[in-house]
């Protein structure tokens, strides 16, 4: 629901703040004060296109926002929301969006930046505007069954039916796709085959690299270690002059004037702890035995390197992953092998499936030719209370009969088509002319759809064009009738109309500083007279007509306390 309507150098308004309740908002006016550009600027945030010629002159930029309440529990809105990325901290979000005089606009949703896809598709699920071919739901063709099936009340089996409809896609993918080429998957076998006895044939062990590589560099290296040992053994021990000789003649030296010198016993305790050090390193020297590598050991080595690293850039994964390799390619030929089994499965389940798909489209199907019927009769009927009295609408169920061109829906294509006089051949509804005729086909239909319709909203312009006396009488009741389950705002120049209003907005020029506004003004009740009372008199407003539109509107309020009309 529209609470909240903010306009800014927008045309002929300077700024303009409306709040909106439920129920049935009316703006009157003189013909040219600005009664349309409130649709006008409604419109833009429905997605309608911004020209620089909308921006007040004068102004930079113009800009139009609204705050719209929405119930949680309206499923389209709330997905909208959530697909554009929109949180909801309350019941509440806030369109903006604004028209500069030079380069590209800007749409805010929730104060996020939005691209103009986002905004249509998010605000046809809250408002629905007549008068505007560009906004109304019933010029969309595509909009047509859905319609159809909140009337017979199929959402639930709908989307029951898409469910198992996706399921069925699903596994069909999966069945073409192992299907695809027999060939091709035979070819895929044996190079897996081939890979697979490699890898398995090699045995690579994770660490196993590292180990070879540890080992050869190792053996390698014996000789250079076995001199390196022996030259430590003669220099720290065999030799006369050795380590441990030097060390042992300084503390037997140091020991005979330690007695003496008191302060070198420590020193002399080091280096006799030294020695006895040194003297156990030598004797685990000693005892250190060394591979002997032989020729055929170090080529082996170096071979089983050779083949880790051919491997590793073969498959271009390091070795230690190689096993691991191994098992998922041996999962990808298991799933090959048993691909077989799995088609005769899938084509089992695939068929069951069509059959229950076919067997609910039947009932789909069914269900809206009869409603579809009863719809007809209920708009029809109501057209021929709003003055189109040789007009009829005919709501065309095509069915499809081939399997392949079944949808998530079904197998049925609606659309609404309007014959606007006896012996005429329907026509599309995006072929009329007229706004007037197509917003009270709109109004027609809502009323048929009240009490199922998901949209919040309705903007009724032009609906009484070319109407009067009894027939704007039905097209006011019918809008009271409507404005019960939604909100409806609704232009007119009728005051019958204008006298069933919940809310009644008057749209004036002025002019201030040799410019002209608009202003719109929530009359109360003593000034809704006045104002209905020029609706009816025109610029002679009597006693008499003054007491005419106080009239209208207590008859007005004594029908509509009424429980249903």
């Amino acid at each position: 629901m529209l609470t909240t309507l903010v306009i800014k150098d927008f045309a002929i308004i300077s700024e303009l703040e409306l709040g909106f309740d439920a129920g049935m908002s009316v703006l009157t006016g003189e013909t040219g004060a600005g009664k349309s550009i409130i649709v006008s600027a409604l419109s833009l945030l429905l997605g309608g296109k911004a020209s620089p010629d909308l921006v007040r002159t004068g102004a930079e930029e113009a800009c139009v926002e609204g705050m719209f309440t929405v119930d949680r529990r309206h499923a389209p809105t709330m997905a909208m929301l959530q697909s554009i990325g929109i949180d909801l901290d309350d019941d509440e979000f806030v369109v903006r969006r604004t028209i500069p005089r030079k380069g590209r606009g800007r749409i805010f949703i929730g104060g996020t930046l939005q691209n103009l896809s986002s905004l249509r598709n998010l605000m046809r699920t809250v408002i629905d505007i007549s008068g505007q071919h560009e906004h109304v739901s019933l010029l969309d063709s595509g909009r047509h069954l859905s319609i159809l099936d909140r009337y017979a009340g199929l959402e639930e089996e709908v989307a029951s039916f898409s469910k198992v409809y996706g399921s069925y896609h699903a596994l069909k993918r999966e069945r073409d796709a192992l299907a695809a080429s027999l060939e091709e998957r035979a070819k895929r076998l044996d190079f897996l085959n081939y890979q697979i006895e490699e890898l398995r044939g090699a045995g690579i062990r994770v660490g196993e690299s590292e180990e070879v590589s540890t080992r050869l560099k190792r053996l390698s290296n014996t000789e250079t270690t076995h001199e390196a040992i022996e030259g430590a053994i003669v220099d720290l021990y065999d030799a006369n002059d050795s380590v441990v000789s030097r060390l042992g003649h300084h503390v037997r030296e140091l020991g005979r004037v330690s007695s003496v010198e008191s302060s070198l016993y420590p020193v002399v305790s080091s280096l006799s702890e030294s020695m006895h050090a040194v003297e156990d390193a030598v004797h685990d020297l000693r005892h250190i035995r060394l591979d002997e590598a032989s020729p055929s050991q170090l080529a082996a080595l170096q071979e089983r390197l050779s083949v880790i690293d051919k491997l590793e850039r073969k498959y271009r994964t390091k070795a230690d992953e190689i096993p691991g390799l191994c098992q998922s390619l041996e999962a990808e030929r298991e799933a090959l092998v048993l691909s077989d089994a799995r088609i005769t499965s899938l084509d089992t389940t695939l068929s069951e499936l069509a059959d229950e798909l076919r067997t609910r489209s039947e009932v789909l199907s069914e269900r809206r030719r009869k409603s579809s019927e009863q719809l007809s009769r209920e708009v029809t009927e109501g057209l021929h209370l709003l003055a189109m009295e040789n007009a009829s609408i005919d709501i065309v169920c095509r069915r499809l009969d081939d399997f392949s061109e079944l949808k998530p829906t079904g197998r049925d294509e609606v659309e609404f088509l309007l014959c606007p006089n006896r012996g005429e051949s329907p026509r599309a509804l995006s072929k009329i002319a007229s706004g007037g005729e197509l917003s009270r086909v709109l109004l027609a239909l809502k009323r048929a759809i009240v009490e199922k319709d998901d949209v919040a909203c309705y903007v009724f312009d032009e609906v009484d064009t070319g109407i009067g006396g009894q027939t704007a009488a039905h097209v006011a009741r019918m809008l009271k009738e409507v404005s019960r389950c939604h909100q409806v705002l609704c232009i007119t120049h009728l005051a019958s109309i204008a006298s069933f209003a919940d809310a009644h907005f008057q749209v004036s020029k002025f002019v201030a500083n040799e410019r002209t506004q608009s202003r719109i003004t929530l009359l109360k009740e003593s000034e809704r007279v006045q104002e209905i009372a020029r609706m009816l008199g025109g610029t002679s407003i009597t006693e008499t007509t003054l007491a005419h539109a106080a009239e209208m509107i207590s008859q007005a309020h004594e029908q509509s306390s009424e429980e249903s009309f």
